[in-house]
Order: C-alpha cells, then sequence, then structure tokens
C-alpha cells in the first residue's frame, strides 16, 4: 500500500507537491502523495527554445536610426535545484511553467525590450 503513494520523478521533470506539510519539491527520486491531503503536479524543467523575431515595420532601430531586422532564439530553463524548481511553482504554477505557449507570451515582452536596448547600441 506504501508503495502506491509513492510516485517517481522522470528525467526533466520536477514534481511539486502542496497540502499537508507544506509544498515539497523532488527533482531527482520521487515523493510520497497521499491522494486527500496532498496534490502533485509534474513540471517540465527541460530546456525549451523561444524564438523572437522583429522584421519590417517591427524591427529595431540601430543607433544610427536604421532599422534592422532581426531573428534570434533564446533558450530557457528551470535550474534542478529544490529552491528554484519551488519558486517558480509559486510564482507562475508548474503547469504554465511547462507550457511552451505560455512561455513565449511570458518572455516576448522582457526579451523584445533587451533586443531594443542592444539594438540601440549598434550601428548598421
Amino acid at each position: 500500500i506504501i508503495a502506491m503513494f509513492y510516485k517517481k520523478v522522470h528525467q526533466g521533470q520536477a514534481l511539486v507537491r502542496t497540502g499537508f506539510g507544506g509544498t515539497k519539491v523532488a527533482t531527482d527520486k520521487g515523493l510520497y502523495v497521499v491522494p486527500v491531503f496532498h496534490r502533485v503536479e509534474v513540471m517540465d524543467i527541460s530546456v525549451k527554445k523561444i524564438q523572437i523575431g522583429r522584421l519590417a515595420t517591427e524591427g529595431l532601430i540601430c543607433k544610427d536610426n536604421m532599422r534592422a531586422d532581426i531573428q534570434t532564439t533564446f533558450f530557457v530553463r528551470v535550474n534542478k535545484t529544490i529552491e528554484d524548481v519551488k519558486k517558480v511553482a509559486e510564482t507562475i504554477g508548474a503547469s504554465r511553467a511547462s507550457d511552451q505557449k505560455m512561455l513565449e507570451s511570458l518572455f516576448d515582452a522582457k526579451f523584445s525590450e533587451a533586443l531594443k536596448t542592444v539594438g540601440k547600441r549598434f550601428h548598421k
């Protein structure tokens, strides 16, 4: 019966258990999950690829006021430490952190702003 309550972690994933006893995270082995007392979510902590493109009228304005088209790829992931997984789960949720479309919407504005900042420093 005790073995039925043990949930293993697969490679590239983390388990986040909430409920009785507070929030617990497993990145290597597994956790005991009692259905009545705990809720468990699986977070995908593998590397995600986010592509940002600024072309035509959305192109970057360089230091010399020329417009530049840019296509770039960012790679993001959650560190495999318990503290980092717990922080991400509490901030945006385990399911949202695992969803590619949600990550793109969360990071699009930040990455675009970073590209604009870097673009203003370069001449064409």
